[in-house]
């Protein structure tokens, strides 16, 4: 097995709503709730599951830009969440983003050139004079010119736009890369040629990619692992085929029939998910997914399942996995 680049334990994130009851009890939405995962070197794992179900959240807290609430996040062998100062400046280069919407994640008043070369200089990653070389090497890996450097972002359409985020994401090497819903604001045109690129690029530089998506056409597509989450959890983890071929939980099963069909003329799904996830601040007991499952019993509502290997990488939290 490759390198273990990031291990996350255990991971929380509770935001209090409020209190109730004679003495004040805190209210807790639990938007991440116990979310545990691997990633290694040289692999795309991808984070998938209905609107709300904490994707982002997990990512958002994992990488410090919200603090998580408990649990560990160890980075390339570091604890990442008792880092400060520089020395959590030093480990943030071994993170980077590419951002769901690319009209807003490039500053408009920074030509492509200096929003590229800034991270370069801050960083210190090459001299001076190397500069122009290293900003034109990151524009042809994404599919760009050097015609384009001294050019604004508003004057590129958002597939372009993603193309420059993709290179001021690779301009530092870093250990891993974050593509939060990457695609999802482009044009459908649009949107293969930036996952065939992200794909190329991945295969090319032997990339390491956290991909969030709800699009499970594009995951299936480009990642080699899966973590399925279900109302801040995780509830299962695989290889993409495995995940696809042989869904174990019940929610994945569910969830991987009712992913709309690439065929333009059967845009009927074979399944849809029957209700409305629970509320999560007052999460069912037992397994969270148990008043929506249709092989529910009475240990699914009062026993919480762990998260167990079920075949070789293979691993779901189901009492009766299928």
């Amino acid at each position: 097995m490759s390198e273990t680049i990031l291990q996350v334990k255990n991971l929380k994130k509770y935001y209090m709503v409020g209190r109730k009851g004679l003495f004040g009890e805190k209210e807790y939405v639990k938007s991440v709730d116990g979310v545990s995962f691997e990633l290694h070197r040289g692999e795309t794992l991808a984070i998938v599951g209905e609107s709300g179900c904490g994707k982002s959240t997990t990512v958002k807290s994992l990488i410090r830009v919200t603090e998580p609430t408990s649990g560990e996040v160890i980075l390339k062998g570091q604890d990442f969440l008792k880092l400060k100062g520089e020395e959590l400046k030093k480990a943030r280069r071994n993170i980077k983003m590419i951002f769901q919407d690319p009209y807003s994640s490039l500053n408009p008043r920074m030509s492509v050139y200096d929003t590229i070369a800034e991270m370069l200089r801050v960083h210190k990653v090459v001299p001076a004079e190397e500069l122009p070389a290293r900003v034109e090497q990151l524009l042809t890996m994404s599919g760009l010119t050097m015609d384009i450097a001294e050019r604004f972002p508003g004057e590129f359409s958002g597939g372009q736009r993603q193309r420059i985020g993709i290179a001021r994401a690779l301009s530092l090497n870093p250990a891993f890369i974050v593509a939060d819903e990457p695609v999802s604001a482009l044009d459908v045109s649009i949107q293969a040629q930036i996952i065939n690129l992200l794909a190329q690029l991945q295969r090319e530089l032997e990339l390491t990619v956290l991909f969030i998506s709800h699009d499970l056409r594009v995951v299936r597509h480009i990642t080699h692992r899966v973590m399925v989450m279900y109302l801040g959890s995780n509830v299962e983890v695989g290889p993409t085929e495995a995940i696809f071929q042989h869904p174990a939980h019940p929610y994945t099963q569910v969830l991987t029939k009712a992913a709309p069909k690439l065929d333009p003329l059967n845009r009927q799904r074979d399944y849809a998910i029957e209700g409305e996830p629970p509320s999560p601040i007052h999460t069912p007991t037992g397994c969270k997914f148990h008043p929506r499952c249709p092989y529910c019993t009475d240990k699914c509502r009062s026993e919480v399942p762990e998260l167990k290997e079920i075949a070789p990488g293979h691993l779901c939290a189901c009492h009766y996995p299928l």
